[in-house]
């Protein structure tokens, strides 16, 4: 997923919104929305790494079922938060600012950290030794790891927001909100399933590509981390900044 892409998502003018109706614009956003957290290089690895263990399809699909229920979870909670209380998410709004610049310094901060020697102090970084962990676990455990990784994911809940405010101000009704959430759920999930649609596809022999991936990572995971990190900081800087001109001038 591009910084562009999604910049340029971001400024879809409010006329292309239909309160109550289901629109173009508003699927095409939140698949956006569900790609950014979909784009998780080390979790897509983790997917990957389970692929090595017993049972590799059942036990990495445990994963990305317990990733996907946390996903949706999310959108759902979220939402009947900002309906319960009012908030307003709408881009140039006082609420959305402040999490955008808020998750723009939470996000440069972290990544800035990962590209320090201090992030791999040890013989691995914190994400490496949960890998090593994970033929450990069974498959409820799994289930449970899935979803809690997503929702400790930093990114992910800048996209949980943005989509939850993408819901609250187009309004498209109960059955709309679902299946919209239910296209979020999907994209979000999309690029963790690829590991093990390339297993099934490959009849396990992509098993020497994966170990090769593990060896890799063993180098640069908290690198690859940190750059993502930086590059949705740098989005939501933007966001912000846009989103305080536009209050300035109303």
């Amino acid at each position: 997923m591009s910084l562009s892409a999604l910049v340029a998502s971001a400024s879809l003018p409010p006329a292309l919104y239909s309160p109550g109706v289901l629109t173009t614009a508003l699927v095409t956003k939140s698949s956006l929305f569900g790609i950014g957290i979909a784009f998780s290089p080390l979790h897509i690895a983790v997917v990957a790494l389970l692929l090595l263990g017993k049972a590799p399809l059942q036990r990495a699909m445990a994963y990305v079922s317990g990733w996907a229920l946390a996903n949706a979870l999310a959108i759902v909670v979220l939402t009947l938060v900002g309906e319960t209380f009012s908030i307003s998410l709408n881009h140039g709004e006082r609420e959305q600012v402040l999490i955008d610049l808020l998750g723009a310094g939470a996000l440069v901060g972290l990544g800035l950290y990962q590209l320090t020697p201090q992030a791999n102090i040890g013989e691995e970084g914190m994400a490496l030794r949960l890998m090593n962990q994970l033929p450990d676990f069974n498959t409820v455990t799994l289930v449970l790891i899935g979803a809690t990784s997503a929702l400790l994911t930093p990114e992910n809940l800048v996209f949980y927001l943005k989509e939850a405010g993408l819901l609250l101000l187009n309004e498209p009704g109960l059955k709309a909100d679902a299946e919209v959430t239910g296209l979020f759920t999907l994209v979000a999930s999309s690029l963790l399933l690829l590991p093990p649609l390339a297993w099934l596809v490959s009849r396990g022999a992509i098993r020497e590509p994966i170990a090769r991936l593990e060896d890799w990572l063993q180098h640069k995971a908290e690198w690859l981390v940190g750059v993502l990190a930086l590059v949705l900081g740098a989005y939501l800087l933007y966001e912000g900044l846009h989103g305080l001109d536009l209050m300035r001038a109303i």
